[in-house]
């Protein structure tokens, strides 16, 4: 189907449709949006661009789902599994494909696509879709990154292996990519400066750390009328080829965010090569909010502020990955606030105002953290709270040694 022939969808934004069809999961909102941002993705392939001075944009992802264990990262990446394996000529990888066999599965994943009174096109796409980073990368490997970097921008590949005389030439290859990590093993995976380099850069890391409760026997999890619309619609936007055209409202603020992109951009160091392609991330993200809702191949100026709204979403949180990344879990940030407040608490032998504790959280957790710690110390008896007169809330810590927690 190219740019001009349009089907009867069934919803109205197949990525805000994924979302409500997966809010009975116990996953935090932003994975469920995410996921269904990469799934559109996934279906789009190489099938369609978006032309700019710099040469032909296409809306392929890299996304990590990066989250605490047990918050349903992997209940989301099953799903987006099902949903592209139901798009038989697409290439999906198998869950537990390893780093090294990313380019073997890839050169395999040939595809030919005929368009009506066009020319045939001929490309290379595979779905990397891993349920744990872990299998995929279990160690950092500089070469796969490279492999990973490189196709990204949809590059020409050539790789020659000498041992088994192997030459591989991949002349229009892409990958797209959605895992499921933790911030823990990113600690142990990434080196010093690998924040620095190409593949992060290119890639979304959402964080949440929320854990989502949901009844322990509600068997209608899943709805299976709505996921068939789901898949018929996926189908059909995976049948789209063609040129992306934007009007003139989405081209104005497109190029006035790009002129000021550095005043929104995070500020947390380690993100400065990130921010320097924050603009490909908002073309590739405009393009997969257009088709999510029609098949025109059109950008407008709503779908520009979807794409907005969602690159604003995920930058919110993704500090947090790095103080997640650094604390080591609750539990050390359980001891570490008890010894401020106890060091506190001596010099005046008074209850700590909760300001200065929930000061001291923040700097050290995600901000949706701060009152679950603090109410798990109260629960356990770590913390006693009291109201004091023109201070409010204030706690006493319980004089306990931190490694009896």
């Amino acid at each position: 189907m190219n740019g001009h022939e349009m089907t009867q969808r069934l919803l109205e934004s197949w990525v805000e449709s994924f979302y409500d069809y997966t809010n009975k999961l116990p996953s935090p909102q932003i994975f469920r949006r995410w996921a269904g941002i990469s799934a559109v993705a996934g279906a789009l392939e190489r099938k369609t661009f978006l032309r700019t001075s710099q040469g032909p944009v296409y809306p392929n992802l890299y996304t990590f789902l990066c989250g605490p264990p047990g918050v349903g990262k992997t209940e989301l990446t099953k799903r987006v599994r099902e949903l592209l394996i139901s798009l038989e000529s697409h290439h999906v990888s198998a869950s537990s494909v390893t780093g090294a066999a990313l380019v073997d599965e890839l050169s395999e994943a040939d595809r030919t696509v005929i368009v009506p009174s066009k020319a045939t096109m001929m490309f290379n796409s595979l779905f990397v879709l891993s349920n744990e980073l872990s299998t995929l990368l279990p160690g950092y490997d500089g070469e796969i990154m490279g492999v990973l970097t490189e196709m990204y921008d949809n590059n020409n590949y050539s790789q020659k292996r000498r041992g088994n005389k192997i030459d591989i030439q991949i002349a229009k290859p892409q990958f797209n990519l959605l895992a499921a990590t933790t911030p823990s093993y990113l600690n142990g995976l990434l080196p010093a400066g690998a924040w620095d380099q190409g593949f992060l850069s290119r890639t979304f890391v959402v964080y949440s750390g929320e854990e989502i409760l949901v009844p322990m026997f509600d068997s209608q999890l899943d709805d299976a009328n709505y996921f068939d619309k789901l898949k018929t619609d996926l189908k059909t936007i995976s049948e789209l080829t063609g040129e992306f055209k934007i009007e003139e409202e989405a081209k104005e603020a497109l190029s006035n965010w790009h002129i000021n992109r550095k005043k929104s951009a995070p500020s947390h160091p380690k993100l400065a090569h990130y921010n320097t392609r924050r603009t490909m991330h908002l073309l590739k993200l405009s393009m997969i909010a257009s088709v999510s809702k029609s098949d025109k191949l059109v950008i407008q100026l709503d779908e520009v502020q979807t794409a907005m709204n969602w690159l604003a979403e995920m930058e919110e949180y993704i500090p947090d990955v790095f103080k997640s990344m650094n604390m080591g879990g609750d539990s050390n940030a359980i001891k570490e606030c008890w010894y401020f407040t106890y060091q506190l608490y001596l010099k005046k032998r008074e209850p700590v105002p909760a300001t200065q504790i929930f000061t001291f959280l923040q700097e050290r957790v995600p901000a949706h953290s701060v009152e679950r710690i603090v109410e798990v110390m109260v629960k356990s008896g770590i913390l006693k709270k009291h109201s004091v007169n023109k201070i409010g809330d204030a706690y006493e810590p319980k004089p306990i040694r931190p490694d009896a927690m």
